[in-house]
């Protein structure tokens, strides 16, 4: 933990002191006995199981099936029982998951689950509950904490996520909740319907439903699967076409982190940044369609091949159209070559006709030109590619991208895209 930001480690001072503190509280103020201790081993048993299976989200952090678990023990039981057995998940996992997962970060997810449920649990003991039953008032109070519950978790770990990668917690908080909601809708009602069973039929009961909850985690584990599925497609093709184009090679990952520095930069959505980080990485795809000799040819361009070369960018519009997934990059790949002063190709628009990613696109298109070595000339270092860029600003490229850009990518950073190999898109930050 030691290599950890210092930023991270205040925050999980905190949160773990909060935690431990709400803990000990309620375990001291809890009337223990034998069923209670009953209790705590059934449903921490079910907490660890079910957190042993955890599915990765998109951009950081997981969700498991142990929301209905967690919420059932928190109308079912007193809080101190709740608490315990989801600390005691947190720290006690097994499988694949507890090799991967260093014990600072258990000890993290245990402290935000006692937060987050204890707070959850203020809010709902506010307007006094009676007795668990299938009423409206039961229900509405059940889905306000559940909601709570789910906020407030996803908030702590988005905040976590921020300070520990230097990342926008709000824009980390925006994608996670989105994946997020699937799994809250698919079982937030199984955790209401798990306590009445409880209520009613004791552990047995718990059996029958605990099937049910294993398919639920599989139909999110493949719903993440199949976009994880969708990405490795890009990356097949980004791979087809680096296999025949030698300066290709390396370049769309550039230009797909680079064009995402620059997103950033500018505080675009999230899932604008995702579409354009298709867009960057395939926006030389129609060169797929280009003859490898003319791709490969070291000395000067016939006007015929020249011709051949510009007509990429329609053709890269023309394989992604199709593809539904890639939402509407097609557009954005057929412009990165167009110029702010209109003097581009295919349509030859300029200014902000030309779609924002594309404009973005261009910018680090050229950069990464600028700066990689070709047959006859090698590529020039940053505050070279710099000084070029902010000259060609206004006639080739977007004055203010080209300003944001100078801002946000420096030397190291563009060390670092100069030993870039095949990107990964579905990696996370």
């Amino acid at each position: 933990m030691e290599s950890l930001p210092k930023k991270f480690k205040l925050l999980f001072l905190i949160v773990t002191s909060c935690a431990m503190i709400v803990l000990g509280w309620n375990i001291l103020h809890t009337d223990w006995n034998l069923t209670q201790l009953f209790h705590l081993l059934v449903f921490g048993m079910l907490a660890v199981a079910s957190e042993s299976l955890p599915v990765a989200l998109p951009k950081g952090g997981y969700v498991t099936v142990s929301y209905p678990i967690f919420l059932s023990a928190l109308i079912l039981f007193p809080l101190g029982v709740t608490l315990t057995a989801m600390a005691l998940s947190g720290l006690i996992i097994f499988g694949k998951v507890a090799s991967e997962q260093p014990f600072y970060k258990r000890v993290f997810n245990g402290s935000q689950y006692v937060l987050s449920l204890a707070i959850a649990y203020s809010v709902m003991d506010f307007f006094k509950p009676t007795s668990l039953q299938f009423d409206l008032k039961s229900l509405l109070l059940y889905l306000m904490a559940a909601s709570i519950f789910m906020v407030i978790n996803i908030t702590i770990v988005s905040i976590a996520l921020g300070v520990m990668f230097e990342k926008s917690p709000w824009a980390i908080w925006v994608s996670n909740i989105r994946w997020s909601v699937p799994n809250f809708i698919a079982l937030v009602p199984l955790g209401f319907l798990l306590a009445l069973i409880f209520q009613n039929y004791g552990p047995l009961g718990l059996s029958l439903l605990f099937i049910p909850l294993l398919v639920s985690r599989h139909a999110f584990q493949l719903y993440v699967d199949m976009r994880e599925n969708y990405l490795n497609t890009v990356e097949a093709l980004v791979q087809a076409l680096e296999a025949k184009d030698t300066y290709t090679s390396g370049h769309s990952a550039r230009v797909g982190k680079l064009a995402v520095i620059i997103a950033e930069g500018l505080e675009m959505s999230e899932e604008k940044i995702e579409s354009l980080k298709y867009a960057a990485v395939l926006h030389d795809i129609g060169k797929i369609g280009v003859s490898e000799t003319i791709l490969n040819k070291e000395g000067k361009l016939l006007d015929s091949e020249w011709k051949s070369i510009r007509s990429h960018p329609f053709m890269g519009q023309t394989i992604i159209k199709n593809i539904k997934f890639l939402f509407d990059i097609g557009q954005i790949v057929r412009h990165h070559h167009e110029r702010y002063d209109g003097k581009g190709y295919p349509d030859s628009i300029s200014g902000e006709k030309i779609p924002l990613e594309s404009r973005i696109i261009a910018v680090a298109d050229t950069y990464d030109a600028i700066t990689s070595d070709r047959s006859y000339r090698k590529g020039k270092n940053h505050e070279e590619a710099i000084n070029e860029l902010k000259r060609v600003a206004g006639s080739q490229l977007d004055p203010e991208l080209v300003e944001v850009f100078c801002k946000v990518v420096t030397p190291e950073s563009a060390s670092q895209m100069a030993n870039a190999g095949q990107i990964k898109i579905a990696s996370s930050y």
